[in-house]
């Protein structure tokens, strides 16, 4: 048995649940843009304007970098197969996933006791992306890892920014 039959397998066994069909059209669907809008918002009012705008550098870094990908691996999507919602594109890295997983990453330590819901929320998201058919499980793997990878390097990047940022001001 190859690798690529083992991941349609999965994607089949996954997507053979038409009861779970609303839960994971919502996580796919909120996962295009307006749950992390919210969580920009929520950042913005809750936590503050520095963290809301490092956020979304982190989410549209992620995005520029699975774009990129997906135009130079040219994976198509899994064919024959019950979609549950639509997809355009090509499949690798799945973007849904890295924002999820970036996301997670980049609040893990904000969120405190939370934080396993936002792990959760990510691996369901990913999963959501396969049981939908529009993912192979390595598009899904891939898209965690890249949105951990990225999530970390913001987490990195934020303290020397903002001693960048300091330095700047008092410059004024």
């Amino acid at each position: 048995m190859s690798f690529s039959s083992l991941e349609l397998q999965v994607v089949e066994l996954l997507n053979s649940f038409p009861a779970l069909d609303p839960l994971m059209v919502f996580l796919s669907v909120i996962g295009q843009g307006p749950l992390w809008a919210l969580i920009g918002l929520c950042l913005f009012i809750y936590s503050s304007r520095r963290t809301a705008i490092y956020y979304g550098m982190t989410g549209i870094s992620v995005w520029v970098v699975c774009t990129v990908l997906k135009s130079v691996l040219m994976v198509p999507r899994p064919e024959d197969i019950r979609f549950v919602v639509e997809a355009t594109g090509y499949s690798l890295p799945s973007t849904h996933s890295a924002m999820a997983f970036a996301t997670a990453m980049f609040l893990h330590s904000k969120a405190g006791r939370y934080s396993p819901f936002l792990w959760t929320g990510a691996l369901l998201m990913a999963i959501s992306r396969v049981f939908a058919g529009v993912h192979y499980p390595s598009d899904v793997i891939a898209g965690a890892l890249i949105g951990m990878i990225m999530g970390y390097a913001w987490i990195r990047i934020i303290p020397v920014l903002d001693g960048y940022l300091e330095k700047i001001m008092d410059q004024d």
